[in-house]
């Protein structure tokens, strides 16, 4: 898997360097030819593109794109966009007593599992099915992270 990340926050890079590595290391464990596009936002941005692609005129956490066309240049399949706001998942991990770098990971893995066709939205079966792949995917990169550091 290749991720191709854009941050257009600002205002804590060092945070989103850590995290894009981390995302990074996770997709290069997967081994397929697909693509994903991720976007690190400010709560305004993401407020713009929640109420232009959900009519909904308000900030949320975490939205995700279907794209599914194969990429011209290299054939990879590009699964579609992830788009996480910073500013919103920072407040939700102080409200959970997690680290920033934690709950963004969380809010990838979301729209990750959202992409590959889960959907909690449609009831409380598809709801815990979608729970325990997140849960699945988190233990992953934990695992990954875990490993890089004990060789490093």
């Amino acid at each position: 898997m290749d991720i191709q990340i854009s941050c257009q926050y600002k205002k804590n890079s060092n945070l989103l360097r850590v995290v894009s590595a981390q995302l990074k290391r996770f997709a290069a464990s997967v081994q397929d030819n697909t693509k994903i596009f991720v976007a690190f936002v400010d709560d305004p941005v993401m407020k713009e593109l929640n109420l232009r692609y959900k009519k909904l005129d308000k900030t949320t956490n975490v939205l995700s794109f279907e794209i599914n066309q194969t990429d011209p240049q290299d054939g990879a399949l590009i699964i579609g966009e992830i788009i996480v706001s910073v500013d919103t998942a920072k407040t939700e991990a102080a409200n959970a007593g997690l680290h920033a770098y934690d709950r963004l990971t969380e809010l990838f893995i979301h729209g990750l599992v959202h992409l590959s066709g889960y959907d909690h939205t449609i009831n409380k079966k598809e709801a815990v099915r979608m729970k325990r792949k997140e849960k699945e995917l988190m233990e992953k990169i934990h695992t990954i992270e875990k490993n890089r550091r004990r060789r490093a």
